[in-house]
């Protein structure tokens, strides 16, 4: 159990630090330092490293609110310290090794076992990363040649761990054909329409009171899984789960470690214009401007949407996707 927020540490021969023992949050494994931000977004870590979403652009009041309470989680709270409420490499690590020795899934296990190497080298960078916050806040803004050259050392070692975390990782594109992963782009791009949607709820049978809820769509990462365009993720606010759409699965994960692999090929998605339909009136009273329909029957999904086009060519897409499988 951590109980100071700080401790002090030696990081080279004359050089103490106070060395914070808070998680330190980042985007090392999720993208290269050295490459361009894509698209100056920010990525919000969920509880477990690894794992989260880029902000998207929207004039969403609501969204902003959600990525608001999402990124006030990341703020240094010494009561979240001592209970261990913060993300834990030790304790992500001992779950992942659990998760394993049960994994009879083959795609499950190859995700499992990228994402254990992956831990290892982030848990490593997470620490390099607090020494250097640690230097900066001993040099203060005087000028110091020798500290400078300790946290360049650091800095230098990080980029050696960008370089391992490629080997470990699980590339996308490494599991699945040319023609297939052109076609996931495009499942992706199409997506990225989709998410920017205004409104998108989901249909929850078993609250009568408030039976449509407001979810986000995001473009997100999961297990340090590394793809160009980032991967479509969906959200079920009933029970907390969290749907990433792959080349030729969908993963349905409860969590990093706990998590369903189901075959894309035998998935069904099907887009239902409501206009052509005639809502009842506790459906209009609650969605008010909805126009168009997602049903997911293996997930027990059906979100709406306030648009239907771009849910319609998302739908084609992933057809034309299922086509190279």
């Amino acid at each position: 159990m951590k109980i100071m927020p700080k401790k002090r540490v030696r990081v080279t021969e004359g050089l103490y630090v106070n060395v914070s023992n808070h998680f330190f949050y980042s985007d090392f494994g999720i993208r290269d330092s050295r490459e361009l931000r894509y698209s100056g977004r920010r990525f919000v870590m969920s509880d477990t490293p690894g794992t989260g979403f880029f902000e998207r652009e929207s004039e969403s009041h609501s969204y902003h609110q959600f990525v608001r309470r999402q990124l006030a989680k990341q703020r240094k709270r010494y009561w979240r310290l001592l209970l261990g409420k913060e993300p834990s490499f030790t304790r992500e690590v001992a779950a992942c090794n659990k998760a394993l020795e049960s994994c009879d899934d083959g795609l499950r296990r190859q995700i499992l076992e990228s994402y254990s190497n992956a831990l290892a080298v982030a848990r490593s960078a997470e620490r390099m990363e607090r020494v250097i916050r640690g230097i900066k806040d001993k040099m203060g803004h005087k000028s110091n040649k020798f500290m400078v050259s300790v946290m360049s050392h650091y800095k230098n070692k990080l980029r050696q761990l960008e370089d391992d975390m490629r080997s470990v990782i699980w590339m996308v594109k490494e599991h699945c054909s040319e023609e297939t992963y052109q076609a996931y782009l495009a499942v992706a791009d199409a997506f990225t329409r989709v998410a920017s949607c205004r409104r998108i709820w989901i249909h929850d049978r078993d609250d009568v009171r408030n039976p449509f809820k407001q979810v986000f769509f995001d473009m997100g990462v999961f297990d340090f899984m590394r793809v160009e365009c980032y991967l479509p993720m969906m959200r079920d606010s009933r029970n907390g789960m969290t749907y990433y759409i792959l080349p030729d699965a969908v993963l349905a994960a409860r969590s990093s470690t706990d998590f369903d692999v189901v075959p894309l090929k035998g998935l069904t998605m099907v887009c239902q214009e409501l206009a052509i339909e005639e809502p009842s009136e506790s459906m209009m009273g609650h969605l008010g401007d909805a126009a168009s329909m997602l049903k997911i029957p293996e997930f027990d999904l059906d979100y709406y949407f306030n648009h239907v086009r771009p849910v319609v060519e998302f739908v084609h897409a992933v057809d034309r996707l299922k086509e190279t499988l």
